[in-house]
């Protein structure tokens, strides 16, 4: 009879879900300015999603201080670039480049923030400007209101005599403006939901949850690509949690930057790299959004599956690389630490298969009202060993004390975790 029962409750056991989903359909699109090139005096001509280039072409030596007068905008003063050189340090990329590029770094930071109309650049090189734009970006995710810009050559036969940027602005400057307020607003909700004293570790883990609970996964999404999406309309894409994520730990003094990548079938990916007690982590709150679940989303919602999935906050650079590629514009510092990882710092990370240990966790999650239980393996046969046990020994009916012969479950081989739904 126990074997006849044991089959019914395998037959009636769970439904696969797997972390992580979001994958799918997750892209990143990088902001990439248009391209308008102007050979005078011919004609503009346009192609869409290149870069913006005009060369004003010096007939005349002589010709130059006149061009240079009319068409030129701003040189920003060594008084304020040295102000904002050192506003900078604490900026992960900017902190990696050279001081040359840093130069360019907080001349095109100040166009950008100043909404300059033409800014005079220190380079020639047009791939250098498109570089030390994107690292400037990547550092400034308040920087919403610009998805590329365009650049100006004046040429003296074959030479360069003088390069200016202008930033490509999505909105007039009191949209911008507006839509500022309205961040900072929605912003601190969540900012006034963290106490001050509180842990470096607590308050990643808070920005974490609310930014998953606050937003909804939407490919479609206006302004996807920017912290808007997520702020002020709550449906975002991976870029849009990431650099929200991003803004928030900013205000909070917690030092992090924007990661771009790839996932599985070669998909853009963006994600977030933060450092709590000088140790640097990998965290991806899109990810992290256990409620999109691309191939069982409508069965999973039947079933009251969803909540957060907390395989990706604060893991290593081998974790993040099973599931992602990092493709970075400066390099990473290697994260091995595990001492904030979630389930770590929860009680719930296994180095050997602990049935003690197990019970007391299910037993304090219960008391506690939680929705679910994850438990995350240090190794791929303490993994093997938990799935065996819990799974197709079926003892998790024991431990969970439950009268039901369905148990609803998710596993990451990846992540060595397998999560169980309290009913």
């Amino acid at each position: 009879m126990k074997k006849v029962c044991l089959i019914i409750l395998v037959t009636f056991l769970g439904i696969w879900l797997f972390f992580p989903a979001k994958a799918d359909k997750d892209t990143v699109l990088m902001e990439e300015p248009l391209v308008y090139e102007q050979k005078l005096p011919q004609n503009d001509t346009i192609a869409e999603k290149e870069i913006k280039e005009e060369a004003v072409v010096l007939w005349k030596e002589e010709k130059e201080e006149e061009e240079i007068k009319g068409r030129t905008g701003s040189l920003l003063s060594e008084e304020i670039k040295g102000e904002l050189l050192r506003s900078q340090q604490d900026n992960y990329v900017f902190s990696s480049l050279p001081i040359t590029k840093q130069n360019l770094y907080v001349e095109i930071l100040y166009a950008l923030q100043h909404r300059v109309e033409e800014m005079e650049l220190s380079t020639k090189d047009p791939e250098e400007i498109d570089f030390i734009f994107q690292c400037v970006l990547t550092d400034h995710p308040e920087i919403f209101y610009v998805d590329g810009y365009s650049f100006v050559k004046y040429t003296y036969g074959e030479e360069i005599r003088r390069v200016t940027f202008t930033g490509n602005f999505l909105y007039d400057e009191e949209e911008i403006v507006n839509r500022q307020r309205k961040i900072e607003e929605s912003a601190e909700i969540i900012l006034a939901k963290i106490p001050k004293e509180a842990s470096d570790y607590a308050k990643v883990k808070k920005v974490y949850e609310e930014i998953i609970n606050g937003t909804q996964y939407f490919s479609q999404a206006e302004d996807n690509q920017n912290i808007c999406s997520v702020f002020l309309g709550k449906k975002s894409v991976c870029q849009g949690y990431a650099k929200a994520v991003q803004y928030l730990l900013n205000q909070l003094n917690i030092p992090t930057t924007l990661v771009v990548g790839r996932v599985k079938n070669n998909e853009g990916h963006a994600w977030n790299l933060v450092c709590i007690d000088n140790q640097y982590y990998h965290v991806d709150a899109t990810w992290g959004d256990a409620s999109y679940l691309v191939d069982q989303k409508e069965e999973a919602q039947k079933e009251g599956v969803g909540g957060i999935n907390y395989d990706y906050l604060c893991i290593t650079t081998e974790e993040i690389e099973r599931t992602h590629v990092i493709d970075s514009l400066v390099p990473l510092p290697p994260c091995t630490s595990k001492e904030a990882n979630y389930y770590v710092m929860e009680g719930a990370y296994f180095t050997a298969f602990d049935e003690d240990k197990l019970i007391a966790l299910i037993e304090n999650y219960q008391q506690q009202g939680r929705e679910n239980i994850t438990v995350k393996c240090n190794s791929l046969l303490i993994y093997q060993e938990m799935m065996e046990k819990l799974i197709e020994e079926q003892r998790i009916f024991s431990y969970l004390n439950i009268k039901e012969n369905r148990i609803i479950y998710a596993d990451s081989p990846e992540q060595l975790s397998i999560t169980f739904w309290l009913e």
